[in-house]
């Protein structure tokens, strides 16, 4: 809430300024006056009572002298016409210091309690009382001393006197200063009513056509034409802005009539191109399973022949120990060296297939994962190794060392079509551009586990990414192989698995020269099922 005097109009702030000035000058001008005619009316009667108490300590002086305080006390009960004397007391000097009690009066209704002789000030003002003290002198000696005790109901009777007079003055001019306040405040406050009123509906209603009249050719009346020529001014800005507002309106019409038109064209657009990028994607991932089957087919082939030629040498083993037999020239070394034989031929026939069927059984786990997106659970550690294993007919050729340091309980509930494309990407990626033709590098993958988020690292130990190309790693068409067969969208294939599919992070980092670095952290509520524990 506001402070009351916040709340005041102009008027009432200018009326109580004048009225609590005109207070405070009135006070104080009668408290002086007051106090003046009281210091002088005091003044007055310490003078008249000290003329008094001379008079009877002279006259007291031969009753001393003479041991007479029968005549002392005559001399004394003449102060009962004057009421306002309370007491006086006379001692008597015996000696230096020495005052002794010799006449006193009292004041009919007053009682003087002590009448031993007490020391003090000449005068003394206490309680309702001024008291003077004067010694009795004879030819210049001290006989005696006079105590005179006389009321101040005087003073008392003149400030209720005075204030008779005073209050209905003050009041009278309080009434006048409150007159002359109202007349002054309709005088200055209703002009700015006015142009109060004036401000507000302009304001509120931009009602610009309002004319304030002051009419003065003091400040008010030059601030009421200055606002009317302000307001002249705003009713011309006004009408300039209303026709660039009409003319603006119909810009913005035709401007969005343009961006709708062009809005169309851009989502039309960006349809085809996300159709396309999908496309693209989907070609990629073909193109990669295809590689996968190709090289697979060639690897399997290797130990088929092998096979298919053991096989061809025991059945000839076997069609010239049946024609001894037959014959009945059979020996027994010649039988001896055809069970070598057959041993020989079953061991690398064994051998041989157990390779294809480990080579078959890692393509079908990656081939059927990337073709389905079922989710299951599975080991992280064997599915990586099995992914290295589909791509043997690419590492081959190179004489990369290749390092899983990853944790045999670390089990994943998810589409493991995910993992193989984010693992086959990434080592394509280093194959592709870490390392040059018959440089032995360095791959090295690695998982752990840590406040239920599981952390991924893959590095290489290649050339690195140039910092303008790291910029824009994740964006899709990124590649420094353009015409060489680079595509740019294994990068970006790989952030929409990690980020899309497993609801996680990736991040890469690398420095030109010192290899490559990326950084995987997906939470484990996304990649297991509920209630399951690693």
């Amino acid at each position: 809430m506001r402070h009351w005097y916040a709340r005041l109009g102009f008027g009432g702030k200018i009326q109580l300024i004048i009225n609590f000035v005109s207070i405070s000058v009135l006070t104080f001008a009668i408290l002086v006056i007051g106090i003046g005619f009281y210091g002088e009316l005091k003044r007055n009667l310490e003078h008249r009572v000290l003329q008094k108490s001379n008079l009877l300590a002279d006259a007291s002086a031969v009753g001393v002298v003479f041991d007479q305080p029968e005549s002392v006390n005559l001399l004394l009960s003449s102060l009962s016409v004057d009421k306002r004397v309370k007491a006086a007391i006379v001692f008597k000097k015996y000696g230096a210091a020495d005052y002794r009690y010799f006449a006193h009066y009292e004041k009919e209704g007053f009682e003087q309690k002590d009448l031993s002789y007490l020391r003090g000030a000449v005068q003394e003002w206490r309680d309702d009382e001024f008291i003077l003290r004067l010694p009795i002198l004879v030819d210049g000696e001290e006989v005696g001393r006079l105590r005179f005790i006389e009321s101040d109901d005087y003073l008392a009777s003149f400030g209720l006197n005075i204030s008779k007079y005073v209050i209905p003055v003050l009041l009278i001019s309080l009434l006048v200063v409150w007159i002359l306040s109202r007349s002054l405040q309709a005088r200055l406050a209703s002009p700015l009513n006015d142009l109060t009123k004036a401000v507000h509906e302009v304001a509120y209603k931009q009602d610009y056509q309002r004319q304030v009249e002051i009419v003065s050719d003091d400040e008010l009346g030059k601030l009421g034409s200055a606002f009317n020529f302000m307001l002249a001014k705003l009713a011309e800005h006004e009408a300039f802005r209303v026709d660039k507002e009409t003319e603006i309106i119909e810009l913005n019409a035709d401007l969005e009539n343009k961006v709708y038109e062009r809005t169309k064209e851009l989502e039309s657009s960006l349809n085809d191109l996300k159709l396309t990028q999908q496309q693209l994607v989907e070609q990629e991932k073909m193109a990669s399973l295809g590689e996968l089957v190709a090289g697979v087919a060639h690897e399997i082939n290797t130990p088929i022949g092998v096979g298919i030629t053991a096989v061809s040498h025991l059945m000839e083993s076997v069609e010239l120990i049946n024609k001894a037999f037959n014959s009945g020239t059979l020996t027994k070394k010649q039988f001896s060296d055809m069970l070598s034989a057959l041993l020989e031929s079953a061991g690398i026939v064994d051998s041989n297939l157990r390779r294809a069927a480990d080579l078959v059984k890692a393509f079908k786990s990656v081939a059927v994962d990337q073709s389905s997106a079922e989710p299951r659970l599975f080991a992280l550690k064997s599915y990586t190794q099995d992914v290295i294993t589909s791509l043997r007919p690419k590492l081959k050729r190179t004489q990369h060392e290749i390092i899983v340091d990853i944790s045999d309980d670390i089990d994943l509930y998810c589409d493991p079509g995910v993992i193989s494309q984010i693992v086959t990407n990434l080592i394509m990626n280093s194959l592709n551009h870490a390392f040059a033709p018959q440089e032995a590098g360095k791959i090295k993958m690695s998982a752990s586990v840590h406040d239920n988020v599981l952390q991924f690292s893959y590095e290489d130990n290649g050339q690195g990414i140039d910092e303008s190309i790291l910029k824009r790693l994740f964006d899709p068409f990124v590649t420094t192989k353009r015409g060489q067969g680079g595509s740019g969208l294994g990068t970006h294939i790989i952030y929409n698995l990690v980020t899309q599919a497993l609801g996680g992070r990736i991040q890469c980092i690398s420095d030109l020269g010192h290899g490559t670095r990326f950084e995987i952290t997906i939470p484990l509520e996304n990649i297991l099922p509920e209630g399951y524990h690693v």
